[in-house]
């Protein structure tokens, strides 16, 4: 098979695999079995030691009498895959269709010929779902795609579809599809209210005055009017945005909601298409049913409160710098639900430390300070961070004040090396002196396999909080897609004004935060340390030239050696004892280190972590033995420090 020219970016990619039909008798049909190029034995999707380049795969795909080969999803790539939707007389089934078009990127014919594939790039993290009902599957990890070169229609490049697969996920994947649950709220369902919620007794027009006269009445009235630019002229999203209104507004009576929604603008014959076992139309309203917050079980909250928002006062208490002017009724009115789905949207974000996330689930968004004395490992951490971030499928800025763009890869190359096999580790400065094994080889194929959105940005001494601030906008402005940002380190920042240090570094961490808050970001800056905090556990005391983290961070990271628990180190005498032992400690291979948490606005902050740190090659690895070793009382006594 020859690589179209539409693929030709995923060729020299190490993600692909051989695969061998294998009869599957139960299912009836050919079972595809994913073969590693290199040994003929089992590929694994999560192993990618299994996979290959296209040129190895392709060429032993012949030697092994194999029946074809295969693309494993990661490094931000996704497919979509559409079963059985090509009917006898070649025609698309109306979903397939409706998705190869908002998707508008590459695809190709199933081997089968009855069905389509679609490739394209994600920023998402991890995807995994399917829809049998419609023959849908959305995937980009632990699966590959057979690749067969033959495109449907017009061949096209593989393009960047976050925005459009966010999309098909809520259509079709995020809820259940059972027609079963398509029906009106019950009587009993919702919590009672004594507060005028309900508008069952006023007419459809009258109710459309009422929702025109609403906080967001001239949204609703432009999708009435059948307008949908505000949604980027995509009619299903305009479609599915009226719905939610209507839920919202008819307390879910499905029938209502349906009848209305014939009413407005953007009403067309697609809405009584069947969609599997519903229609367009129908699926349409469960999305909004299962999703939207009803009117009624709002607004019975005001009574909690002790206040009826009709009753309330017409008062401003904006000033400069504050935020919004809703009463807490008219939050939970008109913003809650949107806050609720915009922070549920922000789960699933892991930051490739087992431990880590054990303990905290995912990375929410927020400004997130690290800090470590000096020649600890800090800004290896957080670029192995920002490494397994990216594998993910992440975008990552990382802005280094200290290090060049051919230190940081190289010692990402070195850390690869090493979490492949220690024995034939290669550590970053072997590598710039030219040592080139086959461990170094791999490593750089793999590391340009997953880091194609991972962006290390060199900085000097001259660089300023408005360069780093207007470098995330304008990345966000061109790429339409919202990153991680790491910023190493806070105190190298240059200053615009003249003034204190700390000033100058509150006024850094402030504008960060800004930003943060302004586009949701994960936001990770590194600082340093005291020098008279390099002889005792971490605190905030311990943050040089900022009493501004402590209040304005949301998680606040420490790193440290492990020796730090022993009880020497929380008095003042025995310094040089103290010193030796840090020494020893630095010195040790893998050195033994922590990280503590101080503060975490999203859950538990009094928690440690182990980690064995090779610094050699630049690699942080989960310890699992950590709390066996510290034992139950030094830990206990850790708690109660933190």
């Amino acid at each position: 098979m020859k690589l179209p020219k539409e693929l030709e970016e995923l060729k020299d990619l190490k993600q692909w695999v051989c695969y061998k039909n294998v009869w599957d008798e139960k299912k009836q049909k050919n079972k595809k079995i994913p073969k590693d190029a290199n040994t003929g034995r089992g590929a694994k999707a999560n192993d990618p030691q299994t996979w290959s380049p296209y040129t190895v795969a392709i060429e032993e795909k012949e030697h092994l009498n194999l029946d074809g080969v295969g693309f494993e999803f990661a490094s931000g790539y996704l497919g979509i895959d559409l079963d059985n939707v090509i009917d006898e007389q070649g025609h698309l089934l109306p979903v397939a269709s409706e998705i190869v078009e908002l998707m508008d990127s590459y695809t190709e014919y199933s081997p089968s010929g009855k069905g389509l594939h679609i490739l394209c790039k994600t920023s998402l993290g991890k995807i995994g779902r399917r829809n049998d009902e419609i023959g849908l599957e959305m995937y980009n990890h632990g699966r590959f795609f057979t690749i067969t070169g033959k495109p449907y229609g017009e061949p096209k490049a593989i393009q960047e579809r976050t925005e459009q697969v966010k999309e098909i996920y809520k259509r079709y994947l995020h809820k259940p599809q059972k027609e079963d649950e398509v029906k009106p709220v019950q009587k009993g369902q919702l919590p009672p209210s004594t507060v005028e919620s309900s508008f069952e007794n006023l007419s459809d027009s009258d109710l459309w005055q009422r929702m025109f006269d609403s906080p967001k009445g001239s949204t609703i009235r432009a999708l009435y009017s059948g307008d949908t630019s505000g949604y980027s002229d995509d009619h299903s999203r305009a479609d599915q945005a009226l719905v939610n209104h209507l839920a919202y507004w008819t307390n879910c009576d499905v029938e209502r909601i349906d009848r209305m929604f014939r009413q407005s603008g953007l009403h067309r014959g697609k809405w009584d298409e069947k969609r599997g076992q519903l229609t367009y139309g129908e699926r349409t309203i469960a999305v909004a049913v299962k999703s939207v917050v009803p009117f009624s079980s709002v607004r019975s909250y005001s009574l909690w409160f002790g206040t009826d928002k009709k009753k309330a006062p017409a008062v401003s208490l904006v000033k400069d710098g504050a935020k919004g002017s809703e009463s807490v009724t008219e939050y939970i009115h008109d913003v809650l639900a949107r806050d609720l789905e915009r922070f549920q949207s922000f789960k699933d974000r892991k930051t490739g430390f087992s431990n880590i996330d054990e303990v905290i689930g995912c990375l929410y968004p927020g400004l997130y300070v690290l800090g470590a004395i000096s020649s600890l490992g800090k800004t290896t951490f957080v670029h192995q961070l920002g490494d397994q971030l990216a594998r993910g499928g992440d975008h990552v800025l990382f802005f280094s004040l200290e290090q060049s763009r051919f230190e940081m890869v190289t010692k990402g190359m070195s850390r690869l090396t090493a979490q492949e096999n220690l024995k034939t580790a290669v550590s970053a400065i072997d590598i710039r002196q030219g040592v080139m094994t086959d461990a170094v080889q791999r490593a750089a194929e793999t590391y340009a396999g997953f880091a194609e959105h991972e962006t290390i940005i060199e900085c000097d001494f001259n660089t300023t909080i408005e360069t780093i601030t207007g470098t995330v906008e304008e990345y966000i402005k061109q790429t339409k897609v919202v990153p991680v940002v790491i910023v190493d380190y806070l105190q190298i920042i240059q200053p615009m004004e003249k003034g204190s240090t700390k000033d100058a570094v509150d006024g850094h961490v402030k504008a960060l935060k800004k930003l943060q808050t302004n586009h949701d970001l994960v936001l990770i800056v590194i600082s340093s340390l005291n020098r008279q905090n390099y002889l005792t556990p971490i605190d905030f005391e311990s943050f040089k030239e900022s009493g501004g983290i402590e209040y304005t961070a949301d998680v606040i990271w420490g790193l440290q050696l492990q020796v730090m628990n022993e009880e020497m180190f929380n008095h003042r005498e025995n310094v040089k004892e103290k010193r030796d032992k840090v020494k020893s400690a630095k010195r040790a291979e893998p050195r033994k280190i922590e990280l503590v948490c101080l503060k975490n606005r999203y859950g538990v902050s009094s928690y440690t972590c182990g980690f064995d740190y090779y610094a050699s090659y630049d690699y942080f690895k989960p310890d699992e033995k950590f709390k066996e070793e510290i034992g139950e009382g030094q830990l206990a006594f850790r708690v109660r420090r933190i």
